[in-house]
């Protein structure tokens, strides 16, 4: 195998996966020194912003790595975006949905040959301002869905797609909805509504399949909102999700759009791609942001 001289920089969460990644430090290691010249592995720190070191990392690497699960990708995105540098992903995380929804396999070492092939992919980004700035690149939930992401995060001996279920159904019992005002693409909507989820990518939670059309490359997001139901309908749905949206979902409703704005009687909890944007959020502006960044992907 050729060594490649393209500089490549590995960010890895060593808590990724209920600490999954520490088992692949040393055969990544080993298996980047065979394809690169030029490389670092750079593990994050518990009390280290991990977009401030992305950003700096992309100063003089060209390809950065995010290693880990969805959270890390979404620090290290926002890290780089802008910088003009590729984002790569070796799953190892607990839901990995991004992966999923860009179609990259789930192995780790096939992640890692994609890498030394260097065929990217250009993705659309979900830029959110008002009550917080921030990038999202695979889902952004609101509602039910940002506090089932926030309980998540207190199951620490549970492993796999459990967790979000567990998550979920906790929330379930927590929130049952709000009134939202929402405008999308210019269109008003009022209603009390459960949760809203706007996606970029279909996947999120580990295997929720919300948005079966939704694509990372088309310059539009999928806006999913489902208006308030009884607490036995969001069990249905939360179990149905596994196979995807269904006719008899009447409460559901998506749509395509570049632009959401909402704004809600209440404080509600936020996630991006996984990572608590804060639980008093009233009002964000959300946009498509086409073709932001490259993405090393199977294309």
């Amino acid at each position: 195998m050729e060594k490649r001289s393209t500089k490549v920089c590995f960010i890895i969460n060593p808590n990724a996966g209920r600490n999954r990644s520490k088992k692949y430090l040393s055969w990544l290691k080993r298996e980047a020194g065979i394809r690169w010249h030029n490389f670092e592995i750079v593990l994050t720190k518990k009390d280290e912003s991990v977009i401030e070191l992305a950003a700096d990392k992309a100063q003089s690497f060209d390809i950065l790595v995010a290693c880990g699960g969805d959270g890390t990708v979404n620090q290290v995105v926002n890290g780089i975006e802008g910088s003009g540098k590729t984002l790569a992903v070796l799953p190892l995380g607990t839901g990995n949905d991004f992966v999923r929804s860009l179609g990259l396999p789930d192995s780790p070492e096939e992640c890692l040959q994609l890498i030394y092939n260097e065929k990217s992919v250009a993705v659309d980004l979900i830029r959110c301002e008002g009550d917080v700035e921030y990038i999202c690149i695979n889902t952004l939930g609101i509602g039910l869905d940002g506090l089932a992401n926030y309980h998540t995060k207190s199951f620490k001996r549970l492993k796999g797609a459990i967790v979000y279920v567990v998550g979920a159904i906790k929330a379930a019992f927590q929130f049952r909805g709000a009134h939202f005002n929402l405008k999308i693409d210019g269109e008003d909507y009022s209603d009390q509504y459960l949760m809203i989820t706007v996606c970029n990518g279909s996947w999120e939670g580990g295997q929720f399949y919300l948005a079966p059309e939704a694509s990372l490359t088309d310059g539009f997001f999928d806006v999913v909102t489902i208006r308030k139901i009884s607490l036995i309908r969001v069990f249905i749905y939360l179990l149905s999700f596994r196979r995807g949206p269904a006719a008899w979902m009447s409460a559901l409703n998506t749509r395509k759009s570049q632009t959401l704005v909402f704004g809600c009687d209440k404080p509600i909890t936020v996630h991006a791609d996984g990572e608590n944007l804060g639980t008093t959020i009233t009002h964000l502006k959300i946009k498509i942001e086409k073709a932001a960044l490259d993405v090393i992907s199977s294309y």
